[in-house]
């Protein structure tokens, strides 16, 4: 049986307009007919009553009905079933930022596989981009510092960082255990990229502060932005996880202070498959030992 054919009757039993029909299978009426009419064909009876005004069930056409809605119940069923078992086999996917080395996330997600077996993908991205990744299910979690869609995701507390002045050694400022912003007015500044949430981030609270900063130059790359602030090109605004311990640099606190929350985040009103429950359990009980 072609359920392409068995979905054209029950479009047309629902519809009762050839035309309405149609248009809700995406073809057009003169195919959508053909398709009918060599339905009832193979079935040897009329299924349908035509008339210029509606179209309506024979007695035919009402036996067949109950027995069509059956099969696309149990089509469709199946097809659930296969797409259920295909995410299983295939495991889980889960994003995170680029940091995720620094803030721990990778030491969780390989203790969660050795602990269960189950196979893990991990794509890293910004966190603007992690949450469209979400959003179109090509993720099943997301690792995300400062979650914007609060209201499309459950998200469950991960950790914090607080951001910090990234300054050479040398800098007048380096052996104050504080700085306010406003001291940072006059300095070039070393970002990460244009546009990203911590380059948006900073921007925002120095014009705060009373000042638009000298943005000399910006790169996703950490280390490439520490080795401007250790040549004395100029000075970052930083999370402080990301920043190692480097003899050339110190970190201090800045005023006012600035937090970010990192959380784990899945969209609301989508079950979890059996290996996304096993993944979300064993966060809540890391999280809980910690």
């Amino acid at each position: 049986m072609d359920l392409q054919y068995l979905n054209n009757f029950l479009a047309l039993a629902h519809y009762r307009s050839f035309s309405a029909a149609a248009d809700a299978c995406y073809i057009s009426q003169s195919s959508f007919s053909k398709r009918i009419m060599r339905l009832e064909s193979d079935l040897g009876v009329t299924l349908f009553e035509r008339s210029t005004r509606q179209v309506s069930l024979t007695e035919y056409g009402k036996i067949y009905l109950k027995y069509a809605q059956q099969i696309h119940n149990l089509s469709q069923q199946a097809t659930d079933e296969i797409n259920r078992r295909h995410a299983e086999d295939e495991g889980i996917v889960i994003g995170g930022i680029p940091s995720i080395s620094e803030y721990g996330i990778l030491d969780l997600i390989s203790g969660f596989i050795k602990a269960t077996h189950i196979h893990c993908q991990v794509k890293s991205a910004p966190s603007e981009d992690l949450e469209p990744m979400l959003l179109n299910q090509t993720l099943d979690f997301a690792f995300i510092k400062e979650v914007q869609h609060t209201n499309l995701f459950n998200h469950l507390p991960y950790a914090e960082d607080h951001l910090v002045a990234v300054l050479p050694i040398s800098h007048p400022l380096a052996k104050q255990p504080k700085i306010k912003l406003q001291q940072l007015a006059n300095e070039d500044f070393i970002f990460q990229p244009v546009n990203s949430r911590p380059y948006d981030l900073c921007m925002t609270i120095c014009k705060q502060s009373g000042f638009t900063p000298n943005v000399i130059y910006a790169d996703r790359i950490i280390e490439n932005i520490l080795n401007f602030v250790k040549k004395g090109l100029g000075i970052s605004l930083l999370m402080k996880k990301l920043v190692p311990t480097d003899t050339d640099l110190v970190c201090r606190p800045i005023q006012p202070a600035v937090v970010a929350d990192i959380n784990l985040c899945y969209l609301k009103n989508e079950s979890l498959n059996s290996y996304g429950q096993c993944f979300l359990d064993y966060f809540v009980s890391q999280n809980n030992a910690h």
